[in-house]
């Protein structure tokens, strides 16, 4: 009778973790997305790359879990201002996809990466679960217009282009 008990048990552990493999979403859709574009700026100045935790159809981002966003320039350049958002620095912290405007202050030209760590806990009907994500931007920093280099400059006594005199 003791194996006899011992086999319905195993029998049920299996039968259970089949069932929570069936009932768990594909590796393809892991239920949640983060959103966030690419973001082109002038040498010198500011904007904001704006990130959207969305979850998929029948799950929720925790309103009582804790939210963290993390925010790393990869080189220097590009300057953060600020390195951490938390669920109460969200566009609307009441929100079912909370939107983050991260701001980036452009210093130097060129492509500069923005690494982005999110932590958020990821509900269902019955259960929640920690969810760590990580995403990487491009910041394009374009050129200031007079970044001529000094021999493609016109002496400054030289006449205007149109040959009037000032």
């Amino acid at each position: 009778m003791r194996v006899a008990g011992r086999a319905a048990a195993a029998t049920g552990v299996l039968a259970l973790g089949a069932a929570l493999l069936i009932g768990r979403a594909g590796a393809d859709d892991p239920g949640w997305e983060l959103r966030a574009g690419d973001l082109a700026l002038a040498s010198g100045a500011s904007g904001a790359v704006s990130l959207t935790i969305a979850p998929a159809a029948g799950k929720t981002v925790s309103a009582d879990g804790p939210v963290r966003v993390d925010v790393v320039a990869v080189d220097g350049g590009v300057g953060v201002p600020r390195r951490r958002y938390t669920r109460k620095d969200a566009a609307d912290p009441a929100a079912d996809a909370p939107r983050f405007d991260l701001k980036v202050r452009a210093l130097t030209a060129g492509d500069h990466d923005l690494a982005i760590d999110v932590r958020f806990w990821l509900c269902g009907a019955r259960i929640c679960a920690p969810v760590r994500a990580h995403r990487t931007v491009t910041i394009h920093v374009a050129a200031p217009p007079d970044a001529m280099p000094p021999d493609a400059r016109p002496p400054p006594d030289a006449p205007p282009p149109d040959g009037r005199r000032r």
